[in-house]
């Protein structure tokens, strides 16, 4: 059996043993080398103009209608008319007076040939809403009919549509309200 001597010896022999064996690092310098400094060259980058796009801006038709709303944003003309301009309570037969309204607003279509135009109905939400929106679409086709009658243009594009009661712009709480939403828009959206 090894004591605690030899197993102090063995220990120390061995130590000894590794250390001798282990590699000294040797140090080594890098040259240090002279090279000319090279400049990168000098580019002048042209600058650009680029053009501000701006969304093509419309006349504002000025009708002389009264009661009728014309508004434009970038992309179309919405003529706004309540159905008393046009229309009696809940039919849907032009008045003999819609017919000056509308043959003035035919003569903003001249301006936009080619424009697409779609003729919107509206109601209030008296009665039933089936009814409401049969009674919008009749409407905006009375409309297109008196117009595409009247106007013969080959480059007119003129769809309808009915919402009934669906696109309110005044709550439906009072008869002042309900009448706002009675109402026909046409929207005009010139050709590019």
């Amino acid at each position: 059996m090894l004591n605690h001597k030899n197993v102090m010896f063995l220990f120390l022999l061995s130590f000894l043993l590794l250390s001798a064996c282990a590699e000294k690092e040797q140090q080594t310098s890098v040259p240090e080398i002279n090279a000319p400094k090279l400049e990168a060259p000098k580019l002048e980058v042209p600058k650009l103009e680029v053009p501000k796009l701006e969304a093509p801006k419309f006349d504002v038709p000025k009708l002389k209608a009264p009661d009728l709303s014309v508004t434009s944003d970038n992309k179309q003309i919405k003529i706004r008319i309540p159905d008393t301009v046009l229309f009696d309570f809940d039919k849907s037969e032009l008045k003999p007076s819609a017919k000056v309204v509308l043959n003035e607003i035919g003569e903003v279509f001249k301006k936009y040939e080619g424009a697409k135009i779609e003729i919107n109905g509206h109601t209030d939400n008296i009665g039933e809403e089936a009814y409401n929106k049969s009674l919008s679409e009749r409407r905006a086709k009375e409309v297109s009919n008196y117009l595409k009658e009247t106007y013969e243009e080959e480059n007119l594009h003129i769809r309808t549509k009915g919402y009934g009661e669906s696109q309110p712009i005044a709550p439906n709480d009072t008869e002042e309200n309900r009448q706002k939403n009675r109402r026909v828009e046409i929207v005009i959206e010139p050709k590019m």
